[in-house]
């Protein structure tokens, strides 16, 4: 599949898709469980208790009255008197922290999430290092959905004043924080938050904790960190089973294939039903080039999720990796039907665009060209930053020498994403030699074998090599192509199946006989002077 790291073996595409899955059965044993996480109202109420009285000017006898008659409807549990009396008290005394925490509690009992969160605002202008007003706040932001902010309010809590903040309240803002870290794709910044925790050493199993950041490490593409804390986290926990699918994912980055093979396999002994482990494990043995082990797995994967799509629990991702699985057993027409049934479903627009991209590159590969483009565009209406999709499409219409200024527009789009991807440099250098063909210009075509070379040296891959050897040959320049063209074929013995290598073969063939037929022609003119 033309995709952004290039055609990649489903090994390699499911062990990408493993590690979005992986981390849903990491939830099962995380040091603090989703339902700790989600704090009910009656917690929130306690956490912004009334601060001791502090001395200062003496307030009307009209303000004092509304705060004890809104005291008294608050002691009857009259929520909704209480919290008007209250109002009327912070008219007087508008800087009051006790009326403000009153009136704060009344609007969380009753559920009014919206004047909490407006009066809660104006406590922490008042006393910006309260820890309690923050970290509440931080958990209505983050209950009505309002991350960003949320993120801001625990981020101020943790910054506050802590000494006295019971460790196991902390350990919760500090977790909810790397939570929604992660949520937004920023290990980096979750790591701090969970090692914190660690310092804090709240009672318990910590295995749980090891291995979430041994999971945010491996986020974010610090593997021998990542196997440093999943180490602990087993050495604590042997019989906690995700870590070992994520050392698996750290031994396999590393290049610890045995290993990786060895702790996949041990999470599997106790979870067998675990479809990603099985993909993950498939593409590792043919690493390997253990094929009947990596064909087992496989298998066993695709059953799995085809027994989740019937019943109709399944999710798009697995849709896609069921269909990238089914391409793997060169099942391509079942794979086009998984995808064109779930093209159909409703989805949010990441999924929709993944799923059109997906459409276009089983198309492409089943020579249903003339849907490409049509997926291809869905897909960038879906997501208008796909760069995959752009380079895609830009290398389509390359391949076909159609649209090329658009082409050549769209591959730039990708390439200021991703400028060091080698895929998208080779699709500009084609896209650069189809239009020094078109417009016959020697400046463009050097430009084209500039780039191409620049992509060879950045990832090599066989149709980089196929595409500079055809620019030598387009020259006359025949030895050189037939450099290029062995080289190809040399370096990627193990793909002697791939698509491209064989047509590289045969374009060597065709230039062994135009050489053959350019050496009789040269005797036989050679000859003549002589006769």
């Amino acid at each position: 599949m033309r995709t952004g790291a290039r055609k990649q073996d489903t090994g390699a595409d499911c062990r990408t898709m493993t590690r979005a899955f992986v981390i849903v059965l990491l939830t099962l044993c995380s040091c603090t469980t989703q339902e700790q996480l989600k704090e009910d109202k009656t917690v929130a109420t306690e956490t912004v208790q009334p601060a001791q009285p502090v001395q200062k000017e003496e307030v009307s006898v009209e303000t004092a009255a509304s705060f004890c008659a809104g005291y008294y409807a608050m002691v009857g549990q009259e929520w909704e008197t209480a919290a008007t009396f209250f109002k009327k008290a912070l008219e007087g005394d508008p800087e009051s922290e006790k009326i403000l925490r009153y009136l704060i509690a009344c609007y969380i009992q009753l559920n009014q999430n919206d004047n909490a969160v407006l009066y809660m605002t104006k406590l922490s202008d008042v006393d910006s290092k309260d820890f309690d007003v923050h970290y509440t706040l931080a958990n209505i932001h983050e209950g009505e959905g309002r991350l960003d902010e949320a993120i801001t309010e625990y981020e101020r809590a943790c910054r506050s004043q802590i000494d006295n903040v019971d460790k196991m309240v902390l350990a919760n803002a500090l977790y909810r924080l790397a939570h929604l870290y992660m949520t937004k794709n920023e290990p980096a910044k979750a790591i701090p938050c969970l090692k914190d925790i660690v310092k804090l050493a709240p009672p318990g199993d910590m295995s749980g904790l090891h291995t979430e950041i041994g999971m945010a490490y491996i986020e974010a593409g610090e593997y021998a960190k990542a196997r440093e804390e999943l180490e602990t986290s087993e050495k604590l926990n042997p019989s906690l089973p995700v870590t070992r699918l994520y050392l698996a994912i750290a031994y396999d980055e590393l290049g610890e294939l045995d290993k990786a093979i060895a702790e996949a396999n041990t999470f599997l002994e106790a979870s067998p039903n675990e479809w990603p482990a099985h993909a993950f494990l498939a593409g590792l043995y043919a690493k390997a080039e253990k094929n009947e082990d990596a064909n087992l797995h496989r298998g066993k994967a695709i059953s799995l999720l085809q027994v989740r799509v019937a019943q109709g629990d399944s999710s798009t991702k697995e849709h896609i990796t069921l269909a990238r699985l089914l391409m793997a057993e060169d099942k391509k027409n079942d794979a086009v039907r998984i995808m064109e049934l779930t093209a159909n479903k409703s989805k949010t627009k990441e999924e929709a665009g993944e799923v059109h991209f997906m459409l276009a590159n089983l198309y492409y590969e089943t020579n249903h060209t003339g849907q490409v483009e049509k997926e291809l565009r869905e897909a960038l209406k879906a997501d208008p930053n796909f760069h995959e999709a752009s380079n895609f499409l830009g290398y389509f219409f390359a391949e076909r020498g159609e649209e090329l200024d658009e082409a050549q527009q769209l591959v730039e789009e990708a390439l200021k994403v991703q400028p060091e991807n080698g895929a998208y440099l080779d699709s500009l250098g084609w896209v650069y030699y189809k239009r020094a063909t078109e417009d016959k210009t020697d400046e463009r075509m050097d430009m084209a074998l500039e780039k191409l070379t620049e992509a060879a040296e950045v990832y090599p891959d066989p149709e980089t090599y196929k595409h500079i050897g055809e620019i030598y040959y387009s020259q006359g320049r025949w030895e050189k192509a037939q450099e290029q063209w062995g080289m190809a074929v040399e370096e990627f013995q193990e793909y002697g199946d791939h698509p491209v290598i064989k047509r590289i073969n045969e374009q060597l063939k065709r230039l062994e006989a135009l050489q053959m037929l350019e050496g009789q022609l040269y005797q036989e003119q050679n000859l003549v002077p002589e006769s």
